[in-house]
């Protein structure tokens, strides 16, 4: 096991800076996500930490020592990317012990690691089959224990789910998370998928455009964005956001602490819209509520409306945010949080 830390980091491409000054420390063991739009830098970060795309200045540390001098393959690292890499021509036994026969281990250990590994996969009973007689999440399987037979101390995942189906994907995540839990080894995993960090991670790291814009356990980052993009980017649908009207401010509240009636609320924030369009999901059911010139989405665990009714939405105080003008997110410690709560009232 073994923690990572990154200092005063910056990298360019083409003389154009990705990512700048970025410090971030990754503890010891953790299942870390690396979260963000695509082009953010948080697969650079991942190079970074595998040796193979190193940083332009600044430091990349693992377990306290620089590595940046250290080649990628003494790092103590294994990196499971998004197309598996496996070998089509090697049997899954051939395709997991390649490297433990490049580094010559013995046989005897060999076959060892490989049955225990295979074992903890379960990929037991396909050691002598070929990757193409296998699923996509049986493929993805091979790359995990050909990674983990080398005895990491951090493993490195690139999008790994990014090409297995929906349902293949949500049993993954779970076999990842049950897998962490076994080996106690440092994650560090790169998604766009919001859904999988918030399902995965000890901790989110929130990246945009090179710069990290929050960085907190999967909760905290959902419930106490620091700024709007965060706010808006974790959350389906995302927060609404609209102007507050009163110095640059602006409010927001997440879709599902909206509550939809046919008679008005009692809260500072009570409007009467339109809903506009319906999505019934199973366990809960969203609408589009028009108002004024803007709309909002609600969600609700009962489908009581229809497309053209006329319906009250209110929010709870508490439920409320609000951002200022650099988009960053205000307390409720702050001095004039009330009179922005009062100002809701006429919205």
């Amino acid at each position: 096991m073994a923690s990572i830390e990154f200092v005063n980091v910056t990298k360019e491409f083409d003389k154009k800076e990705i990512i700048k000054d970025l410090n971030l420390k990754i503890e010891d063991g953790t299942f870390t996500v690396l979260v963000g739009p695509s082009g953010c830098g948080k697969t650079t970060l991942l190079r970074m930490i595998a040796g193979i795309g190193p940083q332009t200045s600044g430091a990349v540390l693992i377990d306290g020592k620089d590595v940046t001098d250290i080649a990628p393959g003494k790092r103590g690292v294994a990196m499971v990317f998004q197309n598996y890499a496996i070998y089509p021509t090697m049997s899954v036994r051939e395709n997991i012990e390649f490297g433990l026969k490049n580094n010559k281990v013995k046989k005897a250990e060999r076959t060892e690691l490989v049955e225990s590994i295979s074992a903890a996969v379960g990929l037991t009973d396909f050691l002598d089959r070929k990757p193409s007689t296998l699923s996509g999440g049986q493929r993805q399987r091979i790359a995990l224990a050909r990674a983990m037979v080398k005895k990491p101390s951090v493993f490195l995942m690139d999008e790994p789910l990014s090409n297995l189906d929906a349902k293949l994907r949500a049993q993954m995540r779970i076999d990842l998370i049950e897998l962490h839990k076994k080996l106690g080894t440092t994650f560090v995993y790169v998604t766009h998928d919001q859904v999988e960090a918030m399902s995965m991670a000890d901790t989110i790291v929130l990246m945009n455009q090179g710069l990290i814009q929050q960085e907190a356990p999967p909760e905290t980052i959902y419930h106490e964005p620091s700024n709007i993009f965060v706010a808006q980017f974790i959350g389906v649908p995302p927060m609404n956001i609209d102007e507050l009207g009163v110095g640059g401010v602006k409010f927001g509240f997440r879709p599902e602490s909206a509550i939809g009636s046919t008679e008005a609320g009692t809260t500072p924030f009570s409007i009467r819209g339109e809903v506009v369009t319906r999505e019934m999901l199973g366990s809960e059911t969203l609408y589009k509520i028009n108002y004024k010139d803007t709309s909002f989405m609600i969600k609700s665990l009962e489908d009581r409306f229809t497309v053209n009714q006329q319906v009250y939405v209110s929010v709870p105080t508490e439920k409320m945010y609000f951002f200022g003008e650099d988009g960053n997110r205000i307390p409720t410690s702050h001095p004039s949080y009330s009179s922005y709560i009062e100002a809701l009232r006429s919205y």
